[in-house]
């Protein structure tokens, strides 16, 4: 198969690396954010916690968000994992819808958040306590509930990013995925083109043996007599001359 390079993000790391993080980091947020969520729900049903219908829906929806971000990232997970190409398109374009349903209903939802009174979630929240005591505690539940507020919108906005950029990444993996696939065609129609193609067929006969090879008859490869230097024409032996 041919060589595909591997794509990087920030500078060095590979991003089938920066899906694996994101799938495991999406994993834990969704399973425990949700969980939260409908823990929530819940304790608002037995009494416990009071929303009001806006933030209730909201809440329901957010809930719903981070139990399918947790669903879609073990989708990633497995894909990234085994370099399941099928799982990691699925992840890439699942992951950009909730992202922005997650941005949609967590606008929503702080927007829910400010403009609900504080000193009503104060009063439930001191209620029961009477006097100088009742008092800071009624002020203190006010501001926790202001901080509350602050921390619910910085988590928000962090999620946001993360998400925003794992999908760049997540979605540069596919295109790598995509020309590793490419590349492996080409390589199995150049296998088959060198299949079809027939081979010449070279073939070595040896060289044809004479007739007096055949026979047997080595006396035919000897020198001429003639051509001897003792029998050449105007040599001298002894004391016979020419």
């Amino acid at each position: 198969m041919g060589y595909v390079a591997s794509r990087k993000f920030c500078c060095c790391l590979p991003v089938r690396f920066g899906v694996f993080c994101m799938a495991i980091l999406g994993l834990v947020a969704g399973v425990g954010l949700g969980a939260l969520g409908w823990y929530e729900v819940h304790q608002h049903a037995i009494g416990k916690v009071i929303f009001d219908k806006r933030e209730l829906v909201a809440l329901y929806f957010i809930s719903i968000a981070f139990s399918i971000m947790g669903l879609i990232s073990f989708i990633g997970l497995i894909g990234s994992s085994f370099k399941v190409r099928g799982l990691v398109v699925t992840y890439a374009y699942s992951v950009t819808v909730n992202t922005l349903a997650l941005i949609g209903v967590g606008i929503f939802f702080v927007w829910a958040l400010f403009h609900r009174d504080s000193s009503s979630a104060a009063d439930t929240c001191a209620d029961g306590i009477d006097g100088e005591a009742g008092k800071v505690a009624h002020w203190f539940c006010q501001k926790g509930f202001d901080v509350i507020r602050v921390l619910l919108v910085i988590a928000f906005v962090i999620i946001w990013i993360f998400q925003l950029v794992g999908i760049f990444i997540v979605f540069d993996y596919v295109g790598q995925l995509h020309e590793e696939r490419e590349a492996k065609e080409d390589e199995k129609e150049k296998q088959r083109s060198r299949n079809a193609t027939p081979q010449p067929i070279i073939v070595t006969e040896p060289p044809m043996r004479t007739t007096y090879e055949a026979s047997g008859w080595t006396s035919a490869k000897s020198p001429y007599a003639f051509n001897m230097p003792e029998n050449a024409h105007g040599s001298r032996y002894g004391d016979n001359r020419v």
